[in-house]
């Protein structure tokens, strides 16, 4: 991590790689165009000074809603270079998804494409947008500012999940956000390696790891989205050594077909985030020397990581506690610490007070909440081992209770996600048909080209893997998950979808609609 204010604060690392290392690439975007130190410096002042001639002031709100590329970053550290919190966005948002968000945090402008302002022309109206173009325009001397920019300063507004109800904002810090970048020096990267950045930059693992770079020296090598077909060919053609996977990435690159590519790369370090189901498989089959993983959150940052530890992560580890991030607990319902090896849900009490700014924007009852005591709640549940690894079991509303049990739904999903048929999955509990409760039900969206899922079968080899309890006992077969505006699976919409007449019940071996067998067709 980044703790120190001279590497904490964007504005400070872009004038001190300007004037240290004037030559040595930042970053390189799709088509090849690259910018040094001295460019990033530049064009960054060259956006700020813009924003500035709008009335844009130290202090204020920047909506940013481009897809990755070269307007994005200069808007971003243009913003970052004024003193201005920055508000990325989702381009594809519209409607109430959009509106939403815009109307808690109230962005001073927004810097968006005349053909995205024209598209969201509504939900855009009461705001002055302005075209990223402009951006580029403007003199590229020195901004100046009120005050210097402080580690408690705001830096991002990004939206939760919301995985239960509508999203949130979280506001964080200059501190809290430096946190999210840590794997870059987790993984001793340096002005050699070149970084693979395609996550989305209106995500915090987005910007983390771009950002991260830029403090290490190592060059983000910045493309508009992924590409698991190709990932592995993309790698090697633009020399990447390191890259990041978050969510089902990982998982869905062991389900792609073999190619000449899988070992024909120069990648040597991966963060994935969760592990690879199959970490074992993962390793051999594409041939990465070292891979880390981390925990991380948009309101946490990453307070959980590999750090320094070089062995191959624990099969279902999250990490280790960083240090100097602060004190961590797990903790029951009734907020008692739970013994080693026992399920709880993770507090942190930050060390830095800059990280206790952090809060959501316009909802007292959730900051209230959330900083409850003086420890920020997480809503994550963990283990923690004798050795001091942590081992995530889900969120605190996304476990199912079951007859007694509790039943992690990621522990599902992950086991479900070894099955060869299965793209994707959300494990939920729902309403059982015959009135016995809360059942365990997956919604499962086959590879490419499966067109039946046997799941009898499946169900069948999860039993052999699984105790019985937490075997799902429904199955559906769905086109796609539903996803929220930060592209997390919208679980309580499939709760409340429940089950349907083409619903396969394990109980009796058919469709809930029918008496067909476990042997489910894709319909399209």
């Amino acid at each position: 991590m980044w703790l120190d204010r001279d590497r904490a604060v964007l504005r400070t690392v872009i004038e001190a790689n300007a004037a240290d290392h004037p030559e040595r690439p930042v970053v390189e975007f799709e088509d090849g165009e690259t910018w040094n130190s001295v460019r990033v410096r530049d064009e960054s002042y060259r956006a700020a000074n813009v924003l500035a001639s709008w009335g844009v002031r130290q202090g204020d709100r920047v909506g940013i809603m481009l897809a990755n590329g070269p307007d994005f970053v200069r808007a971003w550290w243009g913003a970052r270079c004024l003193g201005t919190a920055v508000m990325p966005m989702n381009p594809a948002l519209k409607g109430r998804m959009l509106s939403h968000p815009l109307g808690v945090a109230e962005p001073d402008v927004v810097v968006t494409t005349p053909d995205q302002a024209a598209a969201a022309a509504d939900e855009l109206a009461p705001y002055r947008t302005l075209d990223p173009a402009a951006l580029r325009e403007g003199p590229a001397g020195e901004p100046r500012l009120r005050r210097p920019i402080e580690l408690a300063d705001p830096e991002v507004i990004l939206m939760t999940s919301g995985t239960t109800g509508p999203s949130k904002l979280w506001s964080s810090t200059v501190l809290q956000a430096s946190t999210t970048g840590a794997y870059v020096r987790d993984g001793n990267l340096t002005p050699a390696d070149r970084f693979l950045v395609d996550l989305p930059l209106f995500h915090t693992a987005g910007l983390g790891v771009t950002a991260g770079c830029m403090r290490s020296g190592t060059v983000a090598v910045l493309r508009r989205r992924p590409s698991l077909a190709r990932y592995f060919e993309i790698a090697r053609d633009a020399g990447v050594t390191a890259g990041f996977l978050v969510g089902s990435m990982a998982a869905k690159l062991l389900a792609t077909p073999r190619t000449p590519y899988d070992r024909d790369h120069r990648l040597r370090v991966m963060v994935a985030a969760p592990l690879p189901p199959d970490l074992d498989r993962f390793v051999e089959r594409f041939g990465v020397e070292r891979i880390l993983t981390s925990f991380g959150s948009t309101e946490t940052g990453g307070p959980i990581g590999t750090g320094a530890h070089s062995d191959l992560p624990t099969p279902g580890s999250a990490g280790r506690e960083r240090p100097g991030y602060g004190e961590y607990k797990l903790v029951d319902g009734g907020g008692a610490e739970v013994p080693t090896g026992e399920v709880g849900e993770l507090l942190i009490r930050p060390a830095h007070e800059a990280m206790l700014r952090g809060h959501y924007l316009k909802d007292e009852e959730a900051n209230a909440r959330a900083w409850d005591g003086g420890w920020f709640h997480t809503g994550d549940l963990f283990r923690k081992s004798p050795d001091g690894e942590y081992f995530w079991v889900g969120r605190d509303r996304d476990t199912i209770r079951r007859r007694g049990e509790n039943i992690s739904s990621f522990e599902v999903e992950r086991e479900v996600m070894l099955e060869p048929a299965v793209a994707s999955v959300a494990c939920v509990g729902v309403d059982a048909h015959d009135d016995v409760g809360v059942e365990v039900k997956v919604y499962v969206v086959a590879v490419p080209g499966v067109e039946t899922v046997d799941f009898e079968a499946m169900a069948g080899n999860l039993a052999e893997r699984m105790p019985a309890y937490m075997v799902p006992r429904y199955f559906e077969l769905i086109d796609e998950l539903p996803m929220t505006a930060t592209q997390r699976v919208a679980k309580y919409l499939l709760r409340q979808r429940g089950n349907d007449p083409g619903t396969w019940d394990r109980k009796h071996l058919s469709t809930i609609g029918s008496q067909r067998g476990g042997v489910v067709r894709r319909f399209s």
